[in-house]
């Protein structure tokens, strides 16, 4: 704490070893002990403060300077009974008098009764005692201030001169003073400082009234200096906020605040004298810090892993969060515990000792699946942890605590214990098969090896180059084999190693037949960095093989004879298939090609016809319902073939086949409709659908001419509803007649539902033919090809479609995609 002046007292406070004292260091004292301590060093007037039960005894420069020795140390900071001795005595029961009942004494023209040397003294004094308050407004000490009133010339000159001072010290005073006289809380003095903090000069302030210059401080501030002046009491107010208006605006901050009657010499209450020191910074500073550590409390107690922090070099617990006292097991009431009084159980356990190395070092500590055994319910129970004790520092990098993160990687430990368990279970099963098993790192290049294949390959060592293993097999085999592992290693082949290959051990002439399987494991990247596997002798199995080998040969041969009568029938139909497959080809794109060519000669009708009836406006109306006649022949073709083309390419153009959300082919196709959607006022329902293989251009003809079709047959006079469902269906549920063209063990059933004319079942397997049509063209347009189109979508991507109805009582199309 940095105290005003400079004078021996405020620098003999400020090195003064606190720490032993009662009051601590200056930095731990009440906000209004240190304000008092500013007042009095300021002061040029003698003033001493008595504070606390043990009435520690402060005083200023001229304090020491009227009734202290000269010589010797400043006695600041012990209880005034062991240093003022008798005298002590003589003023000990008018202290008491104002601690207990609160009110102020007051001597005057008086001998001061305290003294610190034993030379006579006959200088008068006018001096009172008064109670000074805590922080929470209690009487905790008393201020002593003190004038001399000798009648000497000296005395008058030093007391000019020392009200000069008094003036010179208001005026230069770091902290705000003003004093208010009487109800109307005039303006009696003023100081620079005050003046600075309302934004106002000293000039215009002196004899003016309080709340004219400033009227919008009226609130709370009037109440407050009017309620000290009835009282008599002293009022402190910390960190208060308050704002003025300025001509930049408004001007706002916070003020520590004391207010002090002001007593005449007979004790008469004539104003308030009011102490401002402004503290906007550090009020701001102390919420930032606030936020700072409520943010770091709040990310500390949502972390999903275990964190707490421990300062002292008791490891005392400052903050946990909520992972972390579920993983002690010791219940919420934890924070305030040193670290050992609540895990007791870790002690020589090394913990203990890490935490205490890197609270002195300042040097990070790491633990990696470290074993740690906790008492959770009364039972020693075993974790294994990942932590980390990272090191707290101050703005000194002073190292204060410690922040403890951990991760509980018990499972993980234990999966692994029990992983190693099972390898060592697969090798013994391994071995009691009669397998061999091996393991190549990619890295090294090295093989590993079971007993078995070393024994098989007449290898000597635990380990072996690659390059090497290849030695002991049969040369016509190893660039099988070498090419089988390259295979097995390259990217996007599966990782699958399979090879069968014939060996001679070294030093034998015995051969082997071996049939070797093998995985490779990938790391984090993608890359391989190990091919493991098995290796099983079926030497004896090829035997037997090669033997019934020969045995089929033979009967092979037998039935070679009764065969070769078979071939020429089968080379007839194959060559009957492909003359099939050539005409069915020839067929569709002849369909392609036709349906392309006629559009032309049909544009040409219908420019032509567009033209005649521009040059004929005058002609008959026979002449026009004969154009007429023409242009709607010419579309109804046009239609046709455009269907036909579409037909046709459904046939012959499937792409690549990718997943296809249905929803978004619905809400495209509805897209296209919309105009007629909005015409018609149809009610169009889509629930959710599924995504399918298949293409998305087809996919949307199919909905398109479903949709269509409900939306034009639909019952006169009635507004079109249109559901469109999904669900999945297991083969079994599938409809008899329902005979998809792709097998599958479950099926997405769409279904697409009306409410318009319907039609007679009769008919249904005549609605998915190709120019088949159940109404006239005068009655409904359209060419009889939209729901050929539909089935031969569904059938390209492997599903099935049918329908119901009764006439008048709408249709429902089922359609059904393998999953």
């Amino acid at each position: 704490m940095r105290l005003a002046g400079n004078g021996r007292m405020s620098e003999f406070i400020q090195h003064y070893n606190w720490s032993d004292s009662a009051l601590e260091t200056p930095d731990r004292w009440p906000v209004s002990l240190r304000t008092l301590v500013q007042m009095m060093l300021s002061s040029r007037f003698p003033i001493a403060l008595f504070w606390g039960k043990d009435l520690v005894t402060f005083y200023n420069d001229a304090f020491e300077a009227s009734f202290t020795a000269s010589e010797g140390s400043p006695v600041i900071g012990q209880p005034a009974a062991s240093i003022f001795n008798e005298s002590w005595n003589r003023i000990a029961p008018n202290i008491t008098s104002v601690l207990e009942g609160g009110e102020a004494l007051w001597f005057e023209d008086d001998v001061f009764p305290l003294k610190l040397h034993a030379q006579p003294d006959l200088s008068h004094w006018t001096y009172s005692m008064s109670a000074v308050h805590d922080d929470n407004n209690e009487i905790n000490g008393v201020l002593v201030t003190c004038l001399q009133t000798t009648r000497s010339e000296d005395t008058a000159n030093r007391l000019r001169h020392s009200e000069q001072r008094f003036q010179n010290l208001v005026r230069e005073a770091p902290v705000g003073i003003i004093m208010l006289s009487g109800p109307d809380m005039r303006i009696e003095i003023v100081n620079e400082a005050y003046a600075s903090l309302i934004g106002r000069n000293v000039s215009e302030l002196q004899g003016r009234r309080i709340f004219d210059i400033v009227p919008e401080g009226r609130d709370p501030f009037h109440d407050l200096i009017n309620r000290v002046r009835l009282s008599g009491e002293p009022l402190y107010l910390y960190a208060q906020p308050y704002f003025v208006l300025v001509e930049e605006g408004r001007k706002e901050g916070f003020l520590d605040l004391v207010y002090q009657p002001y007593r005449e010499v007979d004790g008469e209450i004539t104003g308030v004298i009011v102490l401002c020191q402004n503290v906007t910074q550090q009020v701001l500073a102390r919420r930032q810090l606030e936020q700072s550590e409520s943010r770091l409390r709040s990310v500390v107690e949502s972390a999903p892993f275990p964190i707490g922090l421990y300062v002292g070099s008791e490891m005392r617990i400052q903050l946990v969060n909520q992972s972390i006292i579920e993983v002690w097991g010791k219940g919420p009431d934890v924070v305030g515990k040193c670290y050992a009084e609540v895990l007791p159980e870790l002690a020589g356990k090394g913990i203990y000792e890490q935490l205490d190395g890197v609270y002195r070092t300042g040097k990070t500590f790491h633990a990696s699946n470290q074993r740690v055994d906790l008492v959770i319910e009364g039972e020693l129970r075993r974790f294994y942890f990942k932590y980390t004790f990272t090191p707290l520092f101050d703005a000194d990098r002073n190292v204060y605590g410690v922040m403890n993160t951990a991760a509980d990687v018990t499972d993980l430990v234990l999966a692994q214990e029990q992983l190693q368990e099972t390898e060592a279970s697969l090798r013994g099963a391994i071995e009691l098969a009669q397998l061999g098993s091996w393991e190549l790192d990619v890295a090294t290049g090295k093989v590993s090896y079971s007993d078995a294949i070393k024994s098989w390959f007449g290898f000597e060592g635990d380990q072996i180059v690659l390059e090497e293993v290849y030695n002991p097999i049969h040369p016509d085999d190893r660039a099988t084999v070498a090419t089988a592992v390259s295979k097995a290693l390259a990217p996007g082949s599966g990782g699958v190693y399979d090879a069968e290959y014939r060996i001679i051990a070294f030093g034998s002439a015995q051969e082997r037949v071996v049939h070797a399987l093998g995985k490779v494991i990938y790391d984090e990247h993608g890359q391989p960095y190990k091919l493991l596997g098995t290796a099983q002798d079926i030497t004896s199995s090829r035997q037997r093989q090669e033997a019934l080998e020969q045995l089929v040969q033979l009967r092979t041969a037998e039935l070679a004879a009764q065969n070769e009568e078979y071939f020429a029938i089968n080379e007839e139909l194959e060559e009957a298939n492909q003359l099939l497959l050539r005409t069915n080809e020839n067929l569709q794109q002849f369909a392609y090609v036709a349906s392309h060519d006629l559009q032309e000669p049909l544009r040409k009708i219908r420019q032509f016809s567009d033209l005649l009836k521009t040059q004929n406006a005058a002609a008959s109306g026979n002449d026009w319902h004969y154009l007429d006649r023409i242009q709607s022949a010419a579309g109804r073709m046009s239609v046709l073939i455009r269907d036909l083309l579409d037909f046709s390419s459904i046939s012959t153009e499937l792409e690549a086949a990718e997943s296809v959300s249905l929803e978004t082919v619905v809400n495209t196709v509805l897209s296209d409709l919309e105009l007629i959607v909005t015409e018609t006022g149809a009610e169009v329902v889509i629930g959710p659908l599924p995504s399918v293989q298949g293409n998305a251009l087809q996919l949307g003809q199919l909905f398109q001419n479903l949709i269509s079709n409900a939306l034009k047959f639909r019952k006169p006079g009635s507004i079109p509803t249109i559901r469109v469902n999904s669900a999945q269906v297991l083969q079994s549920e599938l409809p008899r007649s329902v005979k998809p063209v792709r097998n599958a063990k479950m099926y997405y059933r769409i279904d697409v539902t009306d409410n318009g004319i319907g039609f007679d079942e009769k008919y249904l397997d005549r609605i998915f033919q190709v120019f088949q049509r159940l109404h006239s063209k005068h009655e409904f347009n359209g060419t009889g090809i939209g729901l050929a189109i539909c089935e031969k979508v569904v059938a390209n991507h492997g599903g099935a479609i049918t329908a119901a109805s009764q006439p008048g009582e709408g249709a429902s199309f089922m359609i059904f995609f393998p999953v």
